[in-house]
């Protein structure tokens, strides 16, 4: 299985969505995301990110809060990468509030993405004040995964995403944290 992503303005992505209705879309603010799953390796999306999916639970939808966490590495560090989400994939299992979840290969390059959908956006806070997330998903949990030399490529990277409907009162309501 193949998850397909891709990021841009919410005005250029909900054009996307329309002729694609099939896809998912969150947002967050102004920004937004698309993404789907298909068994090919070619994406619908012109500037996608295309990762082989390792390990999966529940179904993806767009009505969940989703974290999308990128994580490039160092060539030779793919087989301790592997165990590391491994691990996380067992981790994530009996996360609260975890709704569903992607973890998965780019196929472009020598990176993984984790996509997971939550219960709420609270319920992704919480998670990070967790030592689950501490010792898989932080920056320093992940930098060492990288070299000296990688440091120069694509760096290790959050995005978070509101269901369409929230992410309209969101942007109504200044004062509302996530």
């Amino acid at each position: 299985m193949q998850l397909h992503l891709t990021t841009g303005t919410i005005t250029y992505m909900e054009g996307i969505k329309q002729k694609h209705p099939e896809v998912h879309i969150g947002a967050m603010g102004q920004d937004a995301m698309l993404y789907y799953e298909d068994d090919s390796k070619d994406s619908i999306f012109s500037s996608r990110h295309s990762y082989t999916v390792d390990h999966s639970d529940g179904d993806l939808g767009e009505n969940n809060a989703t974290s999308v966490h990128f994580i490039p590495i160092a060539e030779n560090k793919t087989g301790v990468m592997l165990g590391h989400l491994s691990d996380l994939n067992e981790k994530l299992q009996k996360v609260n509030g975890v709704m569903s979840y992607r973890i998965g290969k780019s196929v472009n390059d020598e990176s993984y993405a984790v996509l997971i959908q939550w219960a709420a956006a609270s319920t992704y806070n919480d998670f990070k004040e967790t030592d689950d997330y501490r010792n898989y998903l932080s920056t320093e949990a992940l930098k060492k995964f990288r070299t000296a030399e990688s440091l120069f490529h694509q760096s290790i990277s959050t995005k978070f995403f509101l269901p369409m409907k929230d992410n309209e009162e969101n942007t109504e309501d200044p004062e509302q944290e996530f």
